[in-house]
């Protein structure tokens, strides 16, 4: 049985028997997988915190062959999850985190880029980011890597990159974008605040500058509804995949 050590961000625990659990983590050298941690349930064990939803953590584990089920030695937490449930509203988008990268990772395949922005992510919560931006930015980029998002800076029918002032107009079904020269009929107008939105995103790291503050964010009320709106139908047509 090969040892194996990889930081880890936690998902979900299941009861296992009186003492145990079954976690579910995402690592960052392996992709997601699910183990068992031995006396976890105890009210005295060697775990503690680190096997909380979205502790940062560095697991231990060993791989049987031909086995579902990682068996977890030991854990160090590396980052503690506990500021992100000091209110209601952050608590219920980690929950929305977890459920996204639990239903749009596979089994044991890397994604290095994903880890990173769920770290991202998380600390931009932790240093006071809103919790409507940082939803839209998790989404996008979530919905991008997993090769879902459609490009909203080129048509679909004549392959011309868009200018971010231009028109543009969603296709029947919201998978492809479709300009103001071509037949676009039977689209949906895009409102330019999305598109000024969403440019800042893709460019932009949620992340503090070299001041200690946040990078400013546009405030495009309309914009991040919409967006928001979007990323929902686009999760859901992942989901139903």
């Amino acid at each position: 049985m090969p040892l194996h050590q990889s930081d880890a961000i936690i998902l979900k625990t299941y009861p296992l028997g009186e003492a145990d659990r079954i976690v579910a983590f995402f690592t960052r050298d392996f992709g997601k997988l699910r183990g068992v941690a031995n006396g976890a349930r105890r009210m005295k064990n060697r775990f503690g915190v680190s096997l909380e939803p979205m502790a940062h953590s560095r697991i231990m584990f060993f791989e049987k062959e031909n086995h579902d089920l990682v068996r977890i030695q030991s854990t160090e937490l590396l980052d503690s999850p506990m500021k992100l449930f000091e209110d209601y509203d952050r608590a219920v988008f980690v929950g929305h985190i977890v459920e996204l990268l639990d239903r749009f990772l596979p089994e044991r395949e890397p994604q290095d880029p994903v880890f990173r922005l769920v770290r991202m992510t998380a600390r931009a919560l932790e240093q006071g980011c809103s919790i409507e931006f940082a939803s839209c930015y998790f989404e996008i980029w979530m919905l991008r890597l997993a090769g879902v998002f459609p490009d909203m800076f080129a048509c679909s029918v004549c392959s011309r990159r868009l200018q971010m002032e231009e028109e543009r107009f969603l296709a029947p079904g919201l998978q492809a974008v479709i300009c103001n020269t071509c037949d676009h009929r039977s689209g949906v107008g895009v409102l330019a605040e999305v598109i000024e939105l969403l440019s800042w995103i893709l460019k932009n790291r949620l992340e503090i500058d070299e001041t200690g503050k946040l990078a400013p964010q546009p405030v495009l009320a309309a914009g991040m509804r919409n967006l928001h709106g979007l990323n929902q139908y686009w999760i859901r047509n992942y989901s139903e995949r």
